[in-house]
């Protein structure tokens, strides 16, 4: 089942000027995949590094949400019906933090990102055009030039639209989905408050 690439920090010298981007905003969760089939309907899921199912502990109760409210739905999105689909999107609550969540949360799955059939990842212009609307999908902030000064503006809350943790950067160029991230200072000082410092650095790279 395909996996969610890493998406790349733009800190220091692993900083890459992309141009002008499609920016989301980065919901504050945990990543889930699903797959999708016309005669087995949604009939594989996953976390971000391994399967899971209903019976999960830990994603037990996502797996079960996406099946009840959101699943049927995303297929009929589609003008022509695809022969596979693999979705990726972001199990969250209002007070959901670093990837923990608060149990008397109203939790919510977050449509992110679509591969259709083989011909791979959807434009971000085509995935919006297809899903808002229709299913719950982050907030779009706009198409914007990333640059070191747009990701410090981010940084220091001089950018209007992010919810809390930050922003994404995406396009289809090519078949490649490029990508990138910037958080916020204050997700980041709640992050390094919270947790020791290697827990910290690692969440803060997440």
């Amino acid at each position: 089942m395909k996996r969610y690439p890493s998406i790349p920090q733009s800190t220091g010298q692993s900083f890459q000027g992309l141009g002008v981007v499609h920016i989301f905003d980065k919901l504050d969760g945990q990543n889930l995949r699903f797959e999708w089939t016309p005669k087995r309907g949604w009939y594989k899921a996953g976390s971000r590094t391994q399967m899971v199912d209903e019976s999960s502990e830990q994603f037990g109760d996502a797996v079960r949400f996406f099946h009840n409210n959101v699943g049927e739905w995303i297929p009929v999105c589609f003008k022509r019906k695809p022969k596979k689909l693999v979705v990726f999107g972001e199990w969250w609550g209002p007070n959901s933090f670093a990837g923990m969540h608060d149990p008397s949360d109203e939790m919510r799955f977050t449509l992110f990102d679509v591969c259709v059939d083989n011909r791979g990842w959807m434009s971000p212009s085509e995935f919006r055009k297809t899903f808002e609307g229709q299913v719950d999908t982050p907030r779009y902030l706009g198409a914007h030039n990333w640059t070191r000064g747009f990701v410090e503006r981010v940084f220091n809350h001089e950018f209007d639209g992010p919810t809390f943790e930050g922003v994404v950067a995406k396009d289809l160029r090519g078949p490649n989905l490029i990508m990138a991230k910037a958080k916020t200072k204050a997700w980041l000082d709640k992050v390094y408050a919270f947790y020791p410092q290697h827990v910290a650095e690692r969440l803060a790279a997440s």
